[in-house]
């Protein structure tokens, strides 16, 4: 599935109280797939414990760029990332589960791995991907992050693009499909 055009921008506005978002404010982004078109809903902090988060694909924490704050923009090299990923499908560990979920997501936005289904079993949902380079079938567990283990995946995956994050803009992103 090619991502491309298919996604909303980010919105400066919560759309469940319509307040415009300040610059540095963190704000939630949710991904639902509506009658074959994929939807984007931006919502403030303090309004996002009130959505039903079961009914999105995915959704994601980030802040309102700083307008005067130079974007800087870093290259994820899809081979570092994908053998990352071979490292930890496997993993029965939750924090490596938790990485690996958000590596895929990255993969699948680098079109690295095409998604090709979101399946739910037992109350469990699962990405069905297909890796580009060989053809093969991964079924990736979605964790369900707390915002505790989030926050360690964002400090995780920065470190492994050698960064602390402070420099880099939002991505638009961690389970971003935009």
């Amino acid at each position: 599935m090619e991502w491309d055009g298919k996604i909303e921008q980010p919105k400066p506005a919560c759309a469940a109280t319509g307040r415009v978002l300040a610059p540095g404010e963190t704000y939630y982004s949710g991904l639902r797939l509506q009658d074959g078109v994929f939807t984007r809903t931006d919502v403030s902090s303090e309004a996002w414990p009130a959505q039903d988060q079961a009914s999105f694909l995915s959704w994601w924490r980030h802040a309102v760029p700083e307008t005067d704050r130079r974007r800087r923009t870093l290259k994820l090299d899809k081979a570092s990332l994908g053998q990352i990923f071979a490292d930890l499908k496997d993993s029965t560990e939750r924090p490596q589960q938790c990485f690996c979920y958000v590596v895929a997501l990255c993969l699948a936005r680098m079109r690295a791995f095409r998604l090709l289904s979101v399946i739910t079993e037992g109350g469990a949902s699962y990405l069905l991907v297909q890796d580009r380079l060989n053809q093969a079938m991964h079924r990736v567990r979605d964790p369900k992050m707390s915002t505790d283990e989030e926050e360690q995946v964002r400090k995780n995956l920065f470190e492994v693009i050698g960064t602390d994050g402070a420099s880099v803009a939002a991505p638009s992103g961690e389970g971003s499909a935009d």
